[in-house]
Parts: C-alpha cells; structure tokens; sequence
C-alpha cells in the first residue's frame, strides 16, 4: 500500500493540526482517504508527501551542459537572481529540459520543508518522495489547468509549472492568469485551452468573459479533490534530493551526527592511503630481493648468459656440481642403488644411506 500525504501551508506544523491523507493498494487503486492528526494517519510501504503550491516556487533557467553533481551546486545561484532568495535558504531540482534548451527548477524553502518532514519523523512517517500538488494536473499538450479555491487559485501549464493567486471578485479575470498567458506567449508556448476546476464546492465563475478577454477557451473541469487522487507522471520533479534524500533520511533516523559520518569517511580514506603505500613498499622489496637474488646467480655462474628463474638454474647448477666432484646428488641413492644391485646377486637384508653413502647388508 502506498500512503499519499498532503503537507499544510502554515509556517511549522501546529499541535493536534490534521493533515489530509489517501491510500492505495498495489495498482494505486484508492482505498481510503480522510484528515486527522499524524499519530492517527494509516502507514503505507510507501510515503509520498504533496507539497502546496504556495510553497514550491518555479523557474525556466537555461542552465550549462555541466554534469548532475555540477548543476546541483550552481542551482541556488543560478536561481538567485530569479526570486530574490538567499541561496543558504532555499533548496532547487532540477526537471527536464525542453526543445528549447530551457530546464525548470522547482526552489522551496530548506528551513520549512526540514520542518515538516520533521514533524512527519517524529509521527513515524518517511517520505521516499515529494512533489507539488500541480504535478497532479502535468502531462497536457497545449491543455493548462486552473484550479479555484475560496481563497487561492493555482493555474498549471503541461510541465507542472504552477503559479499561484489569492482569488478575488468571483466572476473578475485573474491577473496572475493574463501575466502566466503573456509569458507563454513570449516563449512560444500558448495554450490551446484551460480547463477550470474547482475546489471545496466552490461555484464555478461564467467562463465565458475570460476566454473573449483572453482568445483562449476556458472550459468547465472537475472537481479538484476527485483530481487529487489522480497518479503523479513518472517524470514529475522530486524535492527529496540531496540532503533531504532517503539515505540522508536514514542517517538522521540513525541519529549519525553528520561530522561522524564525515570522521568515518576521511578515515577509510586515510586507511586506504596506508594500505597503498604499505603495498607499494612490499612490492618495491619483492623487486629488490629479486634483484638481489640475480645479482647473486650471476656472481656465482658467471658463464649463465640469460637468467629467467635464478632459483631453479641455481639448484640445477649445483646438483652438476655435486656430480662432477663426486658428492652427492639429489638423485645420487637411485643410481647407488643400482650399482650395488649389479655387482652382487645375493639378496640384501637392508640398505642404509646417509650422506651420500650407500650400505648394503646381506
């Protein structure tokens, strides 16, 4: 089962406040949905947390051909000039990039979303991933979505960008609306239609004075918490990256201080450092006794011209040196043993050898 949990606007989580929550069995296939404190929420294999879109700022940068590890240091920056935020305090994802060069960065404050996932811990509860509720309404081609609240409207392109608005006269064309439009416009990305959906029953204002202002059709949709339980796409921007991610989670559920994971790396990287130099020694030692062991071959056989296993070629040399000044040999008993077979034809009773000497008792 996986547990989808929708995050609250407010600055820090208050005591007892109840957040909306929806199951899914396996096929994400809704079972049960409802709102209540955290410590009552139903635990799933999986946790997804939905972030509001008043929270999740977006921006179309076009950002250098640099690798990921690269990017994920300059997005702060490069988003800097964008919102006007201190790049310290603000977290960055980068999403796709389109045909024209342009990747959107989804920016939320680190502070806040340490905060809540904070407070999600503490319930128990450990988001794999997390996403702002205007990845729901994504995926379109040339169909943006507008969704109307009692107090806040959130309009959304194809890519899941959201801009959000506080809602004013019921029926009076929202100027968040007209400025998003005119910007598509300049990019070349005007929408073909908007669908309008509402929320909280909220009634559905005449349509039709937007879309003569406009040029474009505003439509009837749905109703925004049936579309809340639609399936995110696949590639929707995750906000659970760096150290926000499941393995930074791990850690701090572990309660690892991050300067001890820090001590631990530059230890083993220490060790490794030890254990090269300690391998580079021996085998500068094994080199130097192999040359050692050469130097000392050729001094006692002069006349060898090529060496290639001085031990071997030593111990043949001195098995024929032992043979050539009668002492001897490794293979010297055999052919004792032979001698003395031939000059007697009477049966032995025992045979003795010890060095290099041959008895035969009969």
């Amino acid at each position: 089962m996986k547990l989808r949990i929708f995050l609250p606007e407010s600055e820090r989580p208050e005591e007892g406040e109840r957040f909306p929550w929806m199951l899914f069995d396996a096929r994400d296939r809704l079972l049960r949905e409802g709102a209540c404190g955290l410590a009552e929420i139903p635990r799933g294999d999986g946790v997804e947390a939905v972030l509001p879109a008043t929270r999740v700022l977006f921006a179309r940068l076009r950002l250098p051909r640099v690798n990921a590890a690269m990017i994920r240091e300059i997005l702060p920056y490069a988003v800097e000039d964008r919102l006007l935020a201190d790049p310290a305090h603000i977290h960055a994802v980068a999403g796709a990039t389109d045909a024209r060069g342009e990747t959107v960065v989804a920016v939320i404050d680190r502070e806040w979303l340490h905060a809540m996932l904070g407070a999600l811990a503490r319930a128990g509860i450990h988001p794999s991933s997390a996403w702002c509720e205007s990845a729901i309404l994504a995926g379109g081609k040339g169909d943006w979505n507008l969704v109307l609240g009692a107090a806040r409207g959130m309009l959304v392109d194809d890519d899941g960008v959201s801009t959000t608005f506080d809602v004013g006269s019921a029926n009076a064309f929202p100027l968040a609306v007209r400025v998003a439009l005119d910007e598509a416009s300049q990019r070349g990305a005007r929408p073909q239609t908007v669908r309008v959906h509402t929320e909280s029953a909220r009634p559905l204002p005449d349509l039709a004075p937007w879309s003569a202002e406009s040029g474009i059709p505003f439509m009837p949709g749905s109703n925004w918490e049936a579309l809340a339980r639609d399936q995110v796409p696949p590639d929707a921007i995750n906000l659970l990256t760096d150290e926000f991610s499941t393995r930074a989670s791990a850690l701090a559920r572990l309660r690892v201080p991050r300067a001890a994971v820090a001590l631990a790396a530059c230890v083993a990287l220490v060790q490794l450092v030890f254990v090269g130099v300690d391998a580079m020694r021996l085998e500068h030692e094994r080199s130097m006794l192999e040359m050692r062991r050469e130097a000392i071959f050729r001094d006692a056989f002069p006349e060898a011209r090529v060496v290639v296993d001085p031990e071997l070629q030593m111990s043949r040399n001195l098995a024929e040196l032992k043979r050539t000044r009668g002492l001897a040999a490794d293979d010297d008993f055999l052919a004792s043993l032979t001698r003395a077979a031939l000059e007697s034809g009477t049966r032995a009773k025992a045979v003795d050898y010890a060095n290099g000497k041959l008895e035969v008792k009969r």
